[in-house]
């Protein structure tokens, strides 16, 4: 197999890395021979950084692009290649995902939170007691950087299945916590001060977008706006509010509208959400996207 200049530089340097590591040369020979045979082309090859580098500069150039038009930009770079890497830049938040099969460099940041040492301790305390039970946990402080009108929330939100969210009301109730489980509107407004620390339990919707924070799981933005809109602990943040905190995610952090919109036709409230983001004039939302059926 003859072996191009443009393949032969990095195959040095594969070589003087195996040498570092106290691998035989000839051992080390037979590593790149075996590379290259398997990928018969030389894109294994090629500088990752200069690929991603590409796709970036691409993205700067094109405001919203396809993974076709990604491709045919440079057919030196294999297709394969050129969707692994891009892929790598959607999860560093370099690219954003608009949605299924729309792309574009990513302008604002990923909506964050803090996990406090307590809630890692809840967490820790609820896995060990149900080893075997999916959960949300969160805290009010979270919605903080979403609101127009800001309302301190130290509420704590522990979301399971429905299986086992009886069970867990009783359990943290036992070892003491001040706990409430699935309030109704007239439940919430009698007994619970948002400002005062307790616990509220509730079933977890299937397929609710989840995030890992520090070994947490806890809601994504994309929950966030949709179960403020539904959830009778939420009451408070019903109407102009929740519309406020839906432009404010828009303007402030990077959101995948395929992914609110399919949890939002999960809540029954899609089409409220959509009408709303037609009204954002932002240049992520597409009214085209395909529809999902609207169910709680």
């Amino acid at each position: 197999m003859r072996v191009s200049d443009a393949e032969l530089t990095p195959l040095i340097w594969i070589l003087r890395e195996l040498s570092k590591i106290r691998v035989p040369r000839q051992r080390a020979s037979i590593y790149c021979q075996y590379i290259l045979f398997l990928t018969k082309y030389r894109y294994i090859c090629i500088d990752i950084t200069k690929v991603e580098q590409h796709i970036i500069e691409f993205a700067k150039a094109h405001p919203l692009f396809t993974p076709a038009d990604l491709y045919n930009s440079n057919k030196e770079i294999s297709r394969q290649y050129m969707q692994w890497s891009l892929v790598q830049l959607v999860s560093k938040n370099t690219i954003s995902r608009v949605k299924r099969g729309l792309y574009k460099i990513a302008e604002k940041p990923l909506f964050s939170y803090e996990v406090k040492e307590g809630t890692k301790q809840l967490h820790a305390f609820l896995k060990e007691a149900f080893p075997h039970a999916p959960f949300c946990i969160y805290n009010g402080e979270c919605l903080s950087p979403l609101q127009h009108h800001l309302s301190y929330n130290a509420l704590t939100y522990v979301e399971t299945d429905r299986t086992v969210a009886e069970a867990v009301f009783h359990t943290l109730q036992d070892k003491g916590y001040k706990v409430f489980y699935k309030p109704d509107k007239e439940e919430f407004y009698k007994y619970i001060d948002i400002s005062s620390p307790a616990i509220i339990v509730k079933p977890m919707v299937s397929d609710s977008p989840l995030t890992i924070t520090d070994g947490v799981p806890g809601p994504t933005l994309e929950k966030l706006l949709v179960d403020i809109r539904r959830d009778k602990d939420f009451d408070y943040l019903v109407g102009e509010e929740s519309s406020r905190m839906l432009e404010n995610a828009f303007n402030m952090f990077t959101v995948n509208t395929t992914k609110l919109l399919r949890y939002a036709g999960r809540r029954g409230v899609r089409t409220e959400i959509e009408n709303e983001m037609k009204g954002l004039n932002h240049d992520k939302y597409d009214s085209k996207t395909q529809r999902a059926p609207e169910r709680e």
